[in-house]
C-alpha cells in the first residue's frame, strides 16, 4: 500500500518506524519551512535519509499533490492543515494520529489542559479523518500513565514512545482489510483549539501552591514560565525535586 505521510510537527519517530519496517511511504508532505516554523525539520531529514521525496505545500496545494501521488493511505501526523472532504476522498483510507485519548482533548492545543486538569493518563489515538476535526472513528488507541510530576515535555516524550507502534499497528489493520472501529462518544468529548499565549501562564498568587501546582507544571518553565506580579514586578515560578530519579527526565 502506498502511504503519503503528512506532517508539520516533530513526529519523525513515527515516520522512521514505518520506513525501517519496509512500509511503502511514497512521499512526505509538509508546510514550507521557515525560521519561525521548523519543528518538522527532523521529519524532512528522515525522509531524505530514506530517499523519500518531500513536497512542501501551502494550505490550498495539499489536494493537488495528493492527487498526483495517488496513495492508498493518507497519514496525517502533526499536520497543521485540516484536510477537506475532497482531499480525504483521494485515498482509500485517510487516518490521523492525535496525541490524546479521544474523544477527550480534541484540537491542536490540548496538551497543557491535560496537565491543568490533573489527568492521570493520556495517550495516542489513530482515527479516520473526517471533515470535522478529530471526530472520526477510532482505529487504534494506546494509553500511558501520567504522574503529578509530568510536564508538557515529559508527556510529549511518553507519547513518542507509543506513537510509532500505534501507527504501525493501524497500517497493518488497513492492509488486512479486516478491522473494527470505535465510534467516539460525544458525551465525553472536549476540545481545545485556542493558541496559548505567555499571559496564559499567569497564576493567582492568592491560591495555595498545591492548588496551583497543575497550572504551574502545565507551563513550559523555559519558554513561558508560570508567573505572578508583586509590586509591579513579574515573578516566575519553577518547580523541581532534588531527589528526582534519573529515569524521570524532563519531569518536575
Amino acid at each position: 500500500m502506498k502511504i503519503v505521510f503528512l506532517s508539520g510537527g516533530a513526529r519523525h519517530h513515527a515516520l522512521r518506524h514505518l520506513l525501517e519496517r519496509g512500509e511503502n511511504v511514497c512521499a512526505v508532505i509538509t508546510p514550507f519551512m521557515s525560521v519561525g516554523n521548523c519543528r518538522f525539520k527532523d521529519v524532512v531529514l528522515t525522509a531524505v535519509e530514506f530517499g523519500v521525496p518531500v513536497f512542501p505545500v501551502v494550505r490550498d496545494g495539499v489536494g493537488d499533490v495528493i492527487k498526483q501521488l495517488k496513495p492508498d493511505v493518507i497519514v496525517s501526523c502533526g499536520f497543521p492543515y485540516i484536510l477537506s472532504e475532497t482531499c480525504i476522498s483521494l485515498a482509500r483510507y485517510a487516518i490521523n494520529v492525535h496525541p490524546t485519548l479521544l474523544p477527550k482533548y480534541r484540537g491542536f492545543r490540548s496538551g497543557a489542559y491535560i496537565l491543568m486538569n490533573g489527568e492521570t493518563e493520556s495517550g495516542i489515538t489513530v482515527h479516520f479523518l473526517t471533515a470535522e476535526m478529530d471526530c472520526g472513528d477510532i482505529l487504534v488507541q494506546r494509553s500511558f500513565p501520567l504522574t503529578p510530576f509530568d510536564t508538557p515535555k515529559s508527556m510529549y516524550r511518553k507519547g513518542q514512545v507509543v506513537e510509532p507502534s500505534a501507527l504501525f499497528e493501524a497500517i497493518q489493520l488497513l492492509k488486512s482489510d479486516s478491522f473494527s472501529v470505535i465510534k467516539q462518544d460525544e458525551s465525553q468529548a472536549s476540545e481545545y483549539t485556542t493558541v496559548r499565549t505567555p499571559s496564559d501562564s499567569q497564576v493567582n498568587p492568592h491560591n495555595s501552591l498545591l492548588e496551583l501546582m497543575n497550572e504551574i507544571r502545565a507551563c513550559d518553565s523555559d519558554a513561558y514560565p508560570a508567573h505572578f506580579y508583586h509590586k509591579g514586578q513579574k515573578v516566575c515560578i519553577k518547580l523541581w525535586r532534588p531527589e528526582k530519579s534519573v529515569d524521570e527526565s524532563d519531569m518536575i
